[in-house]
């Protein structure tokens, strides 16, 4: 049930973030009855400010307000938030938000044992990301990824 109605959030939420100026990057509908909370996350590159949330917050809950386009049957609280430095990134769009930050990545190559790199992260394409590590560029394969995270700046 929770899919369902996530993949309807989804439809409505991406042309709003869109407007916006931001990438819908997740939702997440947790719970139910009264304590069903509806976490839409969305990012851009150099980050999302509050306002853009509160946009965002502001037509999704005009359109899920509609009849027709309610997908719940009970009350929820509506969540626009940012992913935050502890969300796993995976892909290319993920690297390319936060291309300058630096992350710590768990790689994984056949037949290796795992190792953890810190670094910038200088750019991102289809197959992998680029980071500088100690002033020298690595590109590490999606594929080898095993974890990668933000770092905090502190």
């Amino acid at each position: 049930m929770a899919r369902d109605e996530a993949g309807a959030i989804r439809a409505l939420a991406a042309p709003i973030a869109q407007r916006v100026g931001l990438d819908l990057v997740d939702v997440e509908v947790k719970g139910g009855g009264k304590q069903r909370l509806v976490r839409v996350i969305v990012d851009r590159t150099g980050g999302v400010d509050l306002q853009s949330c509160q946009r965002v917050s502001e037509e999704l809950s005009r359109e899920l307000d509609d009849a027709d386009a309610d997908p719940f049957a009970s009350s929820y609280q509506l969540e626009v938030t940012s992913p935050g430095t502890g969300r796993a990134l995976r892909d290319r769009a993920a690297f390319d938000r936060i291309r300058g930050r630096e992350v710590l990545v768990q790689r994984a190559r056949q037949d290796q044992p795992p190792v953890h790199l810190t670094g910038v992260v200088r750019a991102a394409d289809d197959e992998a990301v680029e980071l500088e590590v100690e002033g020298t560029s690595v590109r590490v394969p999606y594929d080898e990824v095993v974890k990668a995270t933000q770092t905090l700046p502190w």
